[in-house]
């Protein structure tokens, strides 16, 4: 214990690189992440291997999606240099911080991790706990003095924390989409959940199709519990509307603005989040714009966690769209129940939704749909509007090594029979799908799907997940 003692004491009286790198930890557990962010770069900077290595290593979930672009080539450089106890516990940080595709594997992180309880038993038993989860590590890290801690295990003893909360990091993605009836497109999606390291999320979004069609959104949402959301959209659509069961051309072109409050918080083992707008929209088909305005609201709460064969939980939703003013009236409700379990070695899911306009002046552009990408994926994009439709979807994922996915699903969707009383019914199909998978991994996903059912085939694309 004294040579551990000693070791730890040396080197950080020798070490500003490892002292940068715990006082991140330390600020990263107090949810600081734009100091935590300054330290690492600190670390980095201080030329010492092992330091920059952990510090590279930490930057991999900070820096987007093209981060491991950066982080991923110096950590490596600075671990082959890496020597000695803080040497082997930078091999072990790299094991259990860096995705599994570049070859992490936390059993050997952990078994790293063991070999160095005796010479570093603070740092040692963080890795542990961060590995294992299990209470004895926690307990051990709490009964050693602080001086043999270091900022993680520190930071660990204090909040009893594997991981601080973690709001994610921005992405820039190539989206593909894609129909019968949409043509091929794709487009620019970035995301940043933490805007100016303060939880603030900034979306943007711009698509084209062949046919001719254009979209672009941008919204923001303020970091606190109780928030205000602001989101502005454009769009030029061709797409079709089928009559007598043959689909003819229509051209529309629209804006909307929506403002209002929203409200995060926890509830039992997932988060819950509250929203109300006030919502201006403008639509024209080609007789002139009409404008509407009216509240939109929105509840969720979703447990879901993990990606591809990992997918696990549940989440439920209900939203409202109501324009009560303007040159029309219309509203939309929606309800969207989906789970995982795991199944068959992977990840087997299903979605229930029901989606209906209760208000009888609605236009035909606004009635919920089922056809295309998202909703019956046998069918071609649009083919079927009514009052209410329900849907059903199963799906079955498995992970195929780093960057796939397969599918196998089955979809159904029972259609009213306003307005068209020959298109209600049951309507199905099945088919299966590959996912491109990455980084990260939960969002950053490019799909393509084939399906037959009761009206023909398709063949559709997007960007993320069906559901």
């Amino acid at each position: 214990m004294y040579a551990a003692l000693l070791a730890l004491v040396t080197a950080a009286l020798a070490s500003p690189g490892l002292d940068a790198l715990s006082a991140g930890d330390r600020a990263r557990y107090a949810d600081d992440r734009a100091t935590a962010v300054a330290r690492y770069r600190e670390a980095i900077d201080s030329g010492e291997p092992a330091a920059a290595a952990m510090a590279h290593l930490r930057m991999l979930s900070l820096s987007g999606n093209l981060g491991a672009l950066v982080h991923g080539p110096a950590a490596d450089e600075a671990l082959a240099r890496a020597e000695g106890p803080w040497g082997q516990l930078a091999r072990a940080d790299y094991h259990l911080l860096a995705p599994a595709f570049v070859g992490a594997e936390p059993e050997r992180g952990q078994e790293l991790a063991e070999a160095l309880l005796d010479a570093l038993p603070g740092p040692a038993a963080a890795r542990l706990y961060l590995a294992t989860g299990e209470a004895r590590w926690l307990e051990q890290l709490r009964a050693l003095p602080p001086e043999e801690r270091d900022g993680l295990a520190e930071a660990m003893a204090a909040t009893g924390r594997r991981l601080p909360p973690d709001p994610g990091t921005w992405f820039l993605g190539l989206g593909l989409s894609g129909a019968p009836g949409q043509g091929l497109g794709g487009g620019l999606i970035f995301q940043n959940p933490d805007l100016g390291r303060e939880r603030r999320a900034l979306s943007l979004g711009a698509a084209a199709t062949s046919r001719g069609s254009l979209s672009g959104e941008v919204s923001l949402r303020g970091p606190r519990p109780l928030h205000a959301e602001l989101s502005l959209s454009g769009y030029h659509l061709v797409a079709d509307r089928y009559t007598d069961g043959e689909p003819r051309a229509y051209t529309q072109a629209g804006a909307a603005v929506r403002a209002g409050p929203g409200y995060r918080l926890s509830l039992g083992p997932g988060r819950a989040d509250i929203r109300l707008a006030a919502q201006a929209r403008v639509d024209d088909l080609g007789a002139g714009p009409e404008a509407v305005y009216g509240p939109v609201a929105g509840a969720s709460w979703s447990s879901l966690r993990g990606s591809r064969g990992e997918r696990r939980g549940a989440a439920i939703g209900l939203s409202g769209d109501y324009a009560a003013l303007g040159d029309y009236r219309s509203a939309l409700i929606s309800l969207d129940g989906r789970g995982f379990v795991g199944a068959l070695g992977g990840a087997l899911g299903g979605r229930l939704t029901w989606r209906g306009a209760p208000e009888p002046d609605t236009p035909f552009y606004r009635l919920p749909s089922a056809g295309g990408a998202t909703f019956l994926r046998g069918a071609w994009a649009g083919r079927y509007r009514a009052e209410r439709i329900t849907s059903a979807d199963i799906e079955q994922r498995w992970a195929l090594g780093a960057a796939l996915e397969a599918v196998i699903f089955a979809d159904a969707a029972w259609v009213s029979e306003q307005p068209r009383p020959e298109d209600a019914g049951l309507h199905y199909g099945s088919g299966l799908g590959l996912r491109l998978v990455m980084p990260p991994e939960a969002l950053n996903i490019v799909r393509l799907d084939a399906a037959i059912g009761d009206s023909g085939w398709a063949v559709s694309a997007g960007w993320g997940e069906v559901f």
